[in-house]
């Protein structure tokens, strides 16, 4: 299990460093996001915190649609698809390598975007820099989850534009929002109770969202 696991996660990881096709709008898109956000966030020193942390999960989600949205994209456009379900590894190994390919595509795009959020706001978000990594990284796994379920549902129809970003969206609202009010205590008063409440209710969303998606996975491929 482990090893096809591991084969099919670097599959997708080496097809994406050869053919390039989602981490580099990814990245720009991340980059052009954060500079718009924090160069217009023109908000005396004391308020930037209560809007920094919603804007800059904006940011991830919306950038990190663009290489959710490819999960399953590459398969159908090389009519693959089905010698990968014929493949001797059950769906839900399948779902857990998309899911983990997308949680290192997002671990990129939240280590750039953080830092350059942070500088261009002038908001210290990295002023514990390993609760923002816990917040980030329970965050990451609650959007991918979601994200690589509905990238599974949508990527057999034909010219879906941006559809699992508008399907994505509704499901990962208290994630967005878990982790903009986490981000936000984090800086404004640090590690207290109500920080840890808002970490565990994002740890829990990703607990969640992974088990409904390793569960739905295979009745969703099979539509």
């Amino acid at each position: 299990m482990a090893a096809r696991l591991w084969w099919l996660m670097h599959k997708d990881l080496v097809c994406e460093y050869r053919a390039r096709r989602a981490w580099p709008a990814m990245l720009l898109f991340g980059v052009v996001v954060a500079l718009a956000f924090g160069l217009q966030m023109d908000l005396p020193a004391d308020q930037k915190p209560r809007v920094a942390g919603g804007l800059l999960w904006l940011a991830i989600f919306f950038a990190g649609m663009f290489l959710v949205d490819r999960s399953f994209a590459a398969e159908h456009e090389d009519g693959c698809w089905e010698g990968l379900l014929l493949y001797p590894v059950s769906p839900a190994a399948v779902y857990l390598a998309k899911l983990a390919v997308n949680v290192v595509g997002l671990a990129v795009l939240e280590g750039l975007l953080i830092p350059l959020f942070a500088v261009l706001s002038d908001v210290p978000l990295l002023v514990h820099p390993g609760a923002m990594a816990l917040v980030a990284l329970l965050g990451n796994l609650g959007l991918a989850s979601v994200g690589t379920l509905t990238s599974a549902l949508v990527a057999g129809i034909r010219r879906h534009g941006s559809l699992a970003a508008l399907v994505t969206l509704p499901m990962v609202i208290p994630v967005v929002l878990a982790a903009a009010e986490a981000s936000r205590l984090l800086v404004e008063g640090g590690l207290g109770a109500a920080w840890w409440r808002w970490v565990q209710l994002l740890g829990g969303f990703a607990l969640i969202f992974t088990v409904v998606g390793t569960v739905l996975f295979e009745f969703v491929i099979e539509e």
